[in-house]
């Protein structure tokens, strides 16, 4: 019983850690720009890391944040249809040996490396002509919104640390969605 009590204890420091703490992620701006074939995803996101993010990074945890991005055609009878979706993941990680961070995209398995924390997280933050939407699902005339949205899945942790992430509100990092219009 005493090992119970002393678990449960535990769970609700690890949960009670964070509340009215200051991070979370949010789209600050994000615009698409047509190109030959396709419209090209530009977009800032401010990522605010909890301390207990930041620890377990640097303790040689990876992290793998998901970008979602979605367009919808709006449509006045009835609900808005989705016309594009997509997800993208990057892992991001430490290596303690070369002090160095890394972004790891899971698409393109192209490294970047960054000698300080404060690097990793100005590039992260920029998001600079993805090619996300081909231009013809864009039909003149119909009145289109795309939406941007970023979190930490916390299903890609480690297995023995996803107890704690559960219960702690210092792991639940996601951005609201940011809508705007695409003129079609």
């Amino acid at each position: 019983m005493r090992l119970s009590l002393w678990s449960l204890a535990l769970l609700l420091v690890y949960a009670l850690d964070g509340w009215g703490a200051d991070y979370g992620f949010r789209v600050l701006k994000a615009e698409l720009v047509p190109a030959t074939h396709d419209y090209l995803l530009n977009a800032e996101v401010d990522y605010q890391f909890s301390e207990a993010v930041i620890e377990a990074l640097e303790h040689g945890v990876p992290l793998t944040l998901v970008i979602r991005f979605k367009v919808h055609r709006h449509r006045d009878y009835w609900l808005d249809e989705t016309v594009f979706s997509e997800s993208r993941r990057l892992r991001i990680r430490f290596h303690p040996l070369a002090k160095s961070f890394q972004i790891l995209p899971e698409a393109s398995g192209i490294p970047q490396n960054f000698a300080s924390f404060a690097a990793m997280l100005d590039a992260l933050g920029s998001i600079r002509g993805w090619r996300v939407l081909p231009r013809e699902l864009i039909e003149p005339g119909q009145e289109y919104w795309a939406s941007l949205a970023v979190h930490l899945d916390i299903e890609a942790l480690p297995l023995p640390l996803r107890p704690v992430a559960y219960v702690s509100p210092s792991w639940y990092l996601s951005s609201p969605w940011f809508r705007w219009r695409i003129a079609g």
